[in-house]
């Protein structure tokens, strides 16, 4: 599994070629950065503000476009590597027959130790698509199988899929070989409610006891979740619940976190069997 230092990952929205803020899921209403940490949007200017309010290199970059219907944003990506950052690219890998492109694009590319690949409920039309997770560990390209949430539903394009909970969907894929998961409730993105969501009254799921039975029932995995982030406290709440990595918007563009606080952050072990730490949806 790739190694990632930091207990946090930053999240880059991307939509038309700049960075937005993401908040509460509502993607029509999401708008261009203009924060405290930087009055620009463009996707490298704010990748490197972003490095200095936080010193994490790795980045979640969310393709929104592409899951209108867009191809991926290959610019953006390949800008951002070439600045020297590493990506975990969530896209619509799944349709028209994109997944193909991504493994030719990344399988042998110079940076390909820097990428992984998040395929997401939200793009997965059947149950048998389920094998394009094993396709591209087979491609020789990490993998990270993302479960999305609007409050207590499952996003996903087929009912068959929308129907299973949350633990169905991770045993579905981990019986395809996976081992890293996100679990992203786009319903407290940018809302400040931390982990407990207790701002958000019309959700009875309870994110915090799903992490931590994902963490005692398949303790090899690696789990990342977020959304709701105020301050390092929420992300060690998230960490201490059972994730290695918290995934961070509002709070850093807020400039609500520093890099000492980021350092002192301590990921979940899980002692019950020995496995490297794969450290740092918002």
């Amino acid at each position: 599994m790739t190694d990632i230092i930091s207990p946090v990952i930053p999240v880059l929205d991307i939509m038309i070629g700049q960075v937005v803020w993401a908040k509460g899921g509502q993607r029509h209403e999401y708008r261009p950065v203009d924060s405290k940490l930087i009055q620009d949007s463009n996707p490298v200017n704010v990748a490197r503000a972003v490095f200095n309010q936080t010193g994490c290199d790795w980045l979640y970059v969310a393709d929104i476009d592409s899951f209108a219907g867009a191809h991926p944003n290959w610019a953006s990506y390949d800008a951002l590597m070439d600045a020297g950052f590493k990506l975990l690219i969530d896209a619509d890998w799944i349709s028209n027959d994109r997944i193909d492109e991504a493994i030719s694009k990344f399988a042998h590319a110079k940076y390909a130790d820097g990428i992984i690949l998040i395929v997401s409920t939200e793009t997965i039309a059947a149950i048998e698509q389920f094998e394009v997770l094993k396709k591209v560990m087979d491609a020789g390209i990490d993998v990270c199988f993302s479960i999305d949430m609007q409050g207590d539903h499952v996003i996903a394009k087929a009912p068959e899929v929308a129907a299973l909970t949350p633990l169905q969907l991770v045993h579905e894929a981990y019986q395809q070989g996976v081992r890293n998961f996100i679990l992203l409730n786009l319903e407290t993105v940018g809302t400040g409610s931390g982990i407990d969501g207790v701002e958000m009254e019309t959700s009875a799921f309870d994110r915090k006891a799903f992490i931590s039975e994902i963490a005692s029932e398949l303790p090899d995995v690696r789990l990342i979740s977020g959304g709701g982030v105020r301050d390092h406290a929420d992300c060690q709440a998230f960490l201490t619940a059972g994730c290695q990595q918290v995934l961070v918007a509002s709070a850093i563009f807020d400039c609500r976190i520093t890099p000492d606080e980021v350092a002192l952050l301590k990921p979940f072990h899980n002692h019950s069997k020995t496995r490297d730490v794969f450290v740092a949806k918002v």
